[in-house]
């Protein structure tokens, strides 16, 4: 397993685990950590999207090529399928070149719509998961609570935020057992080639770094194994009075700044030469406090991330060592300009 999966004390799946955007960062890992948990996986994925994550997939996962915006194809597919658990990572607009607005609306709402119009005529559903973001909060992203108002300054992020009221529509309206989790900066194995954490570990190896924006700039980094044992901790959780609709935030609850996560890993991998900051301009959706408050994960759920970052990096860059001849192939298929 390239990712590091944490123990699961998940019971058995007598039906499959669905994960829509399966060639996505958080989808890959997430199929092949429930394949290694013994569930039958159903990946889901988009016929033109990047396939390199999809590179030696367990036995145990089937791959289907669905449109998250037919809705007449994803009632199919759930009447085939018959889910217990539906993981639903399918979204655009994260990415810089992302800008389709019309598309990220699509994708990340009505997509959404038709998942959850799907899964509340799927009987025995154990679990729907809605990969929410930080993102939701927009301007206030200072370690805010979940019931904190949410103000986004983007149309990724004012469709997440209308994704999140659906799911929770849903939940209440409908009794679906839905929840929402609301990802920090998730970094692991699979992530794109065009994010800070990828492009740092691969100039590190060669004693550089790569160009860097303001010092300030910060981010909550949680490791992509961290935010699969959240999921567990959620879907062992559904059965046992958890309130369906509710929001959960994943991240560390530290802020670290790009300042700190450069020393870090000048640090870890003897790289020699200094940051040159501000050699690429800031992008327009940082800011320099954005980090969680990740207290209601922890009481409702059980869950906390425990991967340190210094952990974290030096297990992504083994894996990474591991896999060059699959990042050759990644780096032709990047979704992003740098990120």
């Amino acid at each position: 397993m390239v990712a590091r999966i944490q123990t699961s004390t998940l019971a058995g799946f007598s039906r499959p685990v669905l994960v829509t955007g399966a060639a996505g960062f958080i989808g890959a890992n997430l199929v092949r950590h429930y394949a290694a948990c013994g569930a039958r996986v159903v990946a889901m994925v988009h016929e033109e999207g990047p396939v390199w994550r999809l590179e030696s997939l367990p036995d145990a996962v089937e791959q289907v090529a669905v449109d998250v915006c037919d809705a007449r194809e994803i009632h199919k597919l759930f009447a085939a399928v018959r889910p217990e658990v539906v993981l639903h990572c399918a979204a655009f607009g994260a990415y810089p070149d992302q800008t389709d607005a019309e598309r990220i609306h699509n994708v990340n709402y009505d997509g959404v719509r038709y998942v959850l119009d799907a899964a509340r005529r799927c009987d025995g559903l154990r679990a729907f998961v809605q990969m929410g973001t930080s993102s939701e909060y927009g301007i206030n992203c200072r370690a805010p609570r979940e019931d904190a108002p949410t103000v986004p300054d983007s149309d990724y992020a004012v469709s997440k935020v209308a994704a999140t009221a659906l799911v929770r529509f849903y939940a209440s309206k409908h009794a679906v057992p839905a929840w929402v989790l609301r990802l920090y900066s998730v970094y692991g194995p699979y992530e794109d080639t065009s994010r800070l954490i990828p492009r740092l570990l691969a100039e590190a190896k060669n004693g550089r770094l790569p160009p860097l924006v303001d010092p300030r700039i910060s981010r909550d980094y949680v490791y992509v194994g961290d935010v699969c044992a959240a999921c567990d901790a959620l879907i062992e959780r559904s059965a046992l009075g958890l309130t369906r609709g509710e929001i959960f935030n994943v991240g560390s609850g530290r802020k670290t700044t790009l300042e700190e996560i450069v020393a870090i890993t000048r640090k870890l991998f003897a790289v020699p030469e200094h940051p040159k900051w501000e050699s690429m301009p800031n992008r327009n959706w940082d800011h320099s406090d954005w980090y969680s408050d990740p207290s209601k994960a922890n009481e409702r759920l059980g869950w906390r991330a425990t991967t340190a970052l210094e952990e974290g990096l030096r297990e992504t860059s083994r894996w990474m060592k591991r896999e060059a001849a699959l990042l050759e192939l990644a780096r032709g298929q990047s979704v992003g300009a740098v990120a």
